[in-house]
């Protein structure tokens, strides 16, 4: 596949994410699928699962919105850099809605099959960052100017 299009397949998939539809997020991976996220310990196996994954982030931060900052390419390899921005108006993984407006950073490394779709997925992302701003982590001490 043509850089081009692997472009497109990430510009597809972060329209899916910005219209809120977790069955339009699914289509952009293939049936079997592994989407591994570095902040939960099991991997997501399959469509479903990965629109069950997508559509709890929705419920959670109803208007949630990515952002791509980069993508790079080798091979069937796409390398993703995004910014996401929401308000916690639903459950986050057992995290009671805060209201509280939040970002995070992050970055998917992403295997694209012939089909167009991804096949693997590992998604980097400061979780830790997130969870602080929704006030379910401490905020860490400053090192004091020496």
């Amino acid at each position: 596949m043509l850089r081009a299009e692997h472009v497109e397949m990430v510009e597809r998939l972060t329209d899916a994410w910005n219209s809120h539809d977790p069955d339009a997020v699914a289509a952009c991976y293939a049936r079997d699928a592994v989407s591994r996220d570095v902040t939960i310990t099991e991997a997501l196996h399959g469509r479903a699962a990965i629109r069950n994954a997508a559509a709890m982030y929705m419920r959670a931060f109803p208007d949630i919105r990515f952002e791509i900052r980069r993508v790079a390419c080798d091979g069937n390899v796409v390398c993703e850099e995004w910014r996401a921005t929401g308000t916690h108006h639903g459950d986050l993984m057992g995290l009671a809605a805060t209201g509280l407006c939040a970002e995070s950073t992050g970055c998917n490394v992403m295997s694209i099959g012939d089909d167009g779709r991804i096949h693997t997925e590992t998604t980097y992302w400061d979780a830790a960052s997130l969870y602080r701003q929704l006030g379910a982590l401490p905020q860490l001490a400053h090192a004091a100017a020496g």
